[in-house]
């Protein structure tokens, strides 16, 4: 096979090309890419016509370049996508030739096609894409970071992500964890963290990656995708606030009733020992009347008789003292109650601080027993435990929300609620709410954290009492499991770091 045989099988179209005054000449054609255009070997004037006016210019210009892309008119009329590779201009007279090559590009037409249709989306998508290098340096951020971040990309990249916008530590990310992560070349997914705009706003972003490998499967970096959910996160703590709200508004009522009990036998006995009162006070008139008068009537005398008499002073000295240490112990009831509420609402401790976990599962407990059915017991065993950093009131609501949880499990028939508490190791505590109840079907299981999910009927739950555990725990570091059993009751354990990372 010589060698315009072997040109003829191959599926391209090799030629000769000769310009002069910018007027292109096919001296020799060939190959099995002629077929496609329906031209001959050796027709250059067929081929010349089938190049694309606008591409023409590509062939024709000293500089046009080794490698373009061109289009050609097929056989059935339509454009096909080509691309030419020219080879070494050589001078001839008052122009040059050259030899090329034409191979068809239809793949990698379609190729850029879907390249630029993703591109389009990627323009239209409130998201924005990135790429980091093996030493986790950012290389690359597409145009929505500057519009979401308010940050210039070149300010952004070559750091990495915990030296960038998450430098400031405003929330307790495990840094540490997300950094050993990426050194093990992990794809990760839903990283969310807040940073600080220039402007002094505070943005939550939530990033997914995935490792990059080259051909010999040596590391290269990450890609990935990130999103603002600020607003999201605002509407978490919107939830949080009316979780806290409907709990507080749920304790009203049972508060209500607990206080006006001992206000009623304090008015009651107030009331009795005003009449005493009006009694001592007539009685001590008439004695006053007696003492004054130098020789009292016998009026006078029947009158302090009857005095005396209506006082019934021996029942009065019995009776009057036990009135007295009613209304103190009643309004003690109503000073503890009071307390305890103050205690679950830890006024002025909504930010971070330090506290005793047992402290506060003895608010919620104190809080939701004064209202509790006697059917319904609730048991402690809780063990001295170091003090936790932690925002004590959504300590508060955390447990009362499990106290909760667990009072609507035993409610139907009654049952025992124990909260217990324990230390996992120096770094960790624990503390368990679980019940004898009716226990969690195991196909609700995988979704009793998901919000306005709900096993209660219809008006009786909103689904967001464990959603919003969830998200307490989450934002302390910690971590909550739960087990149940249809019929024999359910057991939440939450574990929570000692110190936030710094």
């Amino acid at each position: 096979m010589d060698r315009n045989e072997l040109i003829d099988c191959l599926p391209c179209i090799a030629f000769t090309a000769r310009v002069d005054a910018e007027r292109l000449h096919f001296e020799h054609t060939g190959g099995a890419g002629l077929r496609r255009l329906a031209v001959g070997t050796d027709d250059g004037a067929r081929l010349a016509e089938a190049i694309h006016p606008d591409d023409l210019p590509k062939f024709t210009q000293a500089d046009g370049g080794a490698e373009c892309p061109v289009r050609l008119r097929g056989a059935d009329g339509e454009w096909l996508p080509c691309c030419l590779y020219r080879g070494n201009t050589v001078a001839d007279g008052e122009g040059y030739r050259y030899t090329g090559l034409l191979t068809n590009a239809t793949g990698q037409q379609a190729l850029l096609d879907d390249a630029q249709r993703y591109r389009d989306y990627a323009e239209m998508s409130s998201d924005w894409y990135w790429e980091q290098d093996e030493e986790f340096r950012f290389t690359y951020f597409s145009r929505e970071f500057e519009e979401v971040t308010g940050v210039p990309s070149s300010r952004g990249l070559g750091k990495t992500r915990w030296q960038g916008l998450g430098k400031e530590r405003l929330s307790n990310i495990d840094w540490a964890a997300h950094e050993q992560s990426l050194r093990a070349h992990q794809p990760f997914r839903n990283l969310e963290y807040p940073a600080r705009r220039q402007d002094g706003k505070i943005v939550w972003f939530r990033v997914s990656g995935k490792p990059r490998f080259d051909r010999s499967g040596r590391f290269t970096g990450y890609f990935g995708i990130a999103s603002d959910v600020s607003a999201g996160k605002k509407m978490e703590t919107h939830i949080h606030q009316s979780e806290r709200l409907a709990a507080i508004g749920q304790l009203a009522a049972g508060m209500a009733h607990e206080i006006n009990n001992p206000i009623g036998f304090v008015r009651s006995n107030l009331e009795t020992l005003g009449k005493y009162l009006n009694d001592l006070l007539a009685l001590a008139e008439t004695a006053a009347a007696l003492t004054h008068d130098a020789a009292p009537t016998p009026e006078l005398r029947s009158a302090l008789q009857q005095a005396i008499a209506s006082a019934d002073l021996d029942f009065l000295r019995e009776d009057a003292p036990q009135l007295i240490d009613e209304c103190r112990s009643g309004l003690d009831r109503v000073r503890k109650i009071v307390a305890d509420l103050r205690e679950f609402a830890h006024e002025g401790e909504a930010e971070w601080s330090d506290a005793d976990i047992c402290t506060c599962l003895d608010s919620a407990i104190n809080v939701l027993s004064d209202s509790l059915p006697e059917r319904i017991t609730v048991k402690r065993e809780l063990t001295s435990l170091p003090l936790v950093r932690c925002r004590p009131a959504l300590i508060n609501q955390l447990a009362l929300a499990l106290l909760t949880n667990a009072v609507q499990a035993v409610a139907d028939k009654g049952g025992c609620i124990t909260v217990t508490s324990g230390q996992s190791d120096e770094h960790t505590v624990w503390f368990e709410v679980s019940d004898n109840g009716c226990g969690i079907p195991p196909a609700d299981m995988p979704r009793i954290f998901e919000p306005f999910f709900t096993t209660r009927p219809v008006g009786k739950g909103t689904g967001m009492g464990l959603a919003t555990c969830f998200g307490i725990v989450t934002e302390h570091g910690g971590t909550i499991d739960a087990q149940s059993t249809p019929g024999s009751g359910s057991r939440f354990r939450v574990s929570l770091p000692l110190q936030q990372p710094s």
